[in-house]
């Protein structure tokens, strides 16, 4: 951990000395390994930084004095229906974070704020939280990039699933910034397609995927579908797929939104599953959050795992701990996986052991495995530079120097994840 005086110093020069602009990153002046993309964070109000000022670390919204809640009616309300204890929460160095979601720029929506800093956590920050490696760079506007890291699987979680299957060439439906994608081509597969339906998702994808065919589709247009399908179909050029891939946008399935069985959204998970019965690859695999099990009392889990089954897939429905896999956040994701012909492990390999909840937000312990604890946000993110509430670079130089925990040298991809994993057991 830094000292407070070399906290401060870096705070008064890291975006004057250590500022890149885009010009001399692309005239090559500077290796990009040498670079840190994205660490911005958003600007509160004087009100948000009065509030999170007062939450320790581990605290939340319940830390916040009286007088202070009186003046935001939103609190005021939290505090009279009691609200989720994640609500203004601020992370814990020692365990890994909650959900990081697609408001990490609002203090009021989740656990976001730094556990050192009064301020929220920065868009490298949650990636790092995501386990996307610094080289992954999110562009487009600055709305989308916070959607398109929060929408994200974590790669490292992809990459657990990913390694169930041979590999092979896969394409990605739904791909948003590539977090899925990352994590299959981690595993050793070819992703010669991915699709999406934003403009700035594609732009990030096809920035750090440039071997990739990107195609801009919405699947809610038959049209943009079947030409979807011609084109994945002109990337096989007449080959087999080995596996399509695909997270359909998830707010109707979520516990976080009202579950709306006749959202428009709820129906492109069967629009992938007509691809499914077009394209006949050797496997499918459909991720999204746990909130689907319980969509329509089961039923629309039902009737996915019925059409996969027509098709002569068997099928495992697995819910997934993203800490287990060494991303260091208490994120729960469902991966429905079918595969042609042969049966399906029900689980991929666990490398780290899972957290416990008890009754109480501080009250966590680690499963009894015999396993080595999780990644922490501390492991994650300590060596990143200090900024203010609201300010940071795009674009700034990286020291190596600052790199001190095996999960940093992972994510600047100095050592591999075998190295990471097979260290982390042996220190037990």
């Amino acid at each position: 951990m830094l000292s407070y005086m070399i906290l401060h110093t870096r705070i008064e020069t890291c975006f004057l000395v250590n500022s890149i602009s885009q010009s001399v990153l692309d005239s090559e002046m500077l290796n990009p390994s040498d670079v840190l993309f994205n660490h911005t964070c958003s600007t509160l109000s004087e009100l948000d930084m009065e509030m999170i000022r007062a939450v320790p670390e581990g605290g939340n919204w319940q830390n916040i004095p009286t007088h202070v809640i009186k003046k935001s009616a939103r609190l005021t309300q939290i505090r009279k229906s009691g609200g989720r204890t994640t609500y203004y929460g601020r992370m814990k160095d020692n365990l890994p974070s909650y959900t990081i979601n697609t408001y990490f720029n609002r203090p009021g929506n989740g656990t976001f704020i730094h556990p050192k800093q009064d301020r929220l956590i920065s868009m490298r920050e949650a990636a790092r939280l995501q386990s996307f490696p610094d080289r992954f760079r999110f562009l487009g506007s600055r709305s989308s990039r916070y959607k398109q890291i929060g929408n994200a699987v974590p790669p490292l979680l992809a990459g657990a699933v990913a390694k169930l299957f041979k590999p092979g060439k896969v394409v990605d439906l739904f791909s948003g910034a590539g977090g899925l994608s990352e994590g299959f081509v981690q595993a050793g597969h070819e992703v010669i397609l991915a699709a999406d339906s934003n403009s700035n998702m594609c732009e990030t994808y096809a920035y750090n995927h440039p071997t990739t065919k990107v195609v801009q589709a919405d699947m809610h247009v038959q049209s943009d579908s079947l030409k979807l399908l011609e084109e994945i179909e002109r990337a096989l050029a007449g080959k087999q797929l080995d596996v399509l891939v695909g997270g359909p946008p998830c707010q109707g399935f979520s516990t976080a939104g009202n579950r709306n069985a006749s959202d428009s959204r709820n129906r492109l998970v069967f629009g992938m599953l007509d691809l499914v019965r077009s394209l006949q690859p050797d496997a499918v695999v459909i991720e999204n959050v746990p909130g689907l099990k319980r969509m329509q009392n089961g039923a629309v889990l039902n009737a996915i795992d019925n059409l996969l089954r027509i098709e002569e897939y068997s099928v495992a429905v697995l819910v997934l701990k993203a800490e287990e896999f060494a991303v260091p956040q208490r994120r729960r994701r469902i991966f429905v996986v079918g595969q042609k012909e042969r049966a399906i492990p029900t689980t991929p390999k666990k490398y780290l052991a899972s957290i416990v909840r008890g009754r109480t937000r501080n009250d966590v312990s680690l499963a009894t495995e015999n396993l080595p604890p999780p990644v922490n946000v501390s492991e994650a993110i300590s060596d990143l530079p200090p900024i203010l509430s609201g300010c940071g670079d795009d674009i700034i130089e990286y020291q190596s120097d600052w790199t001190d925990t095996d999960y940093q040298r992972l994510m600047r991809e100095s050592i591999s994840f075998d190295y990471f994993i097979a260290k982390r057991t042996e220190q037990g």
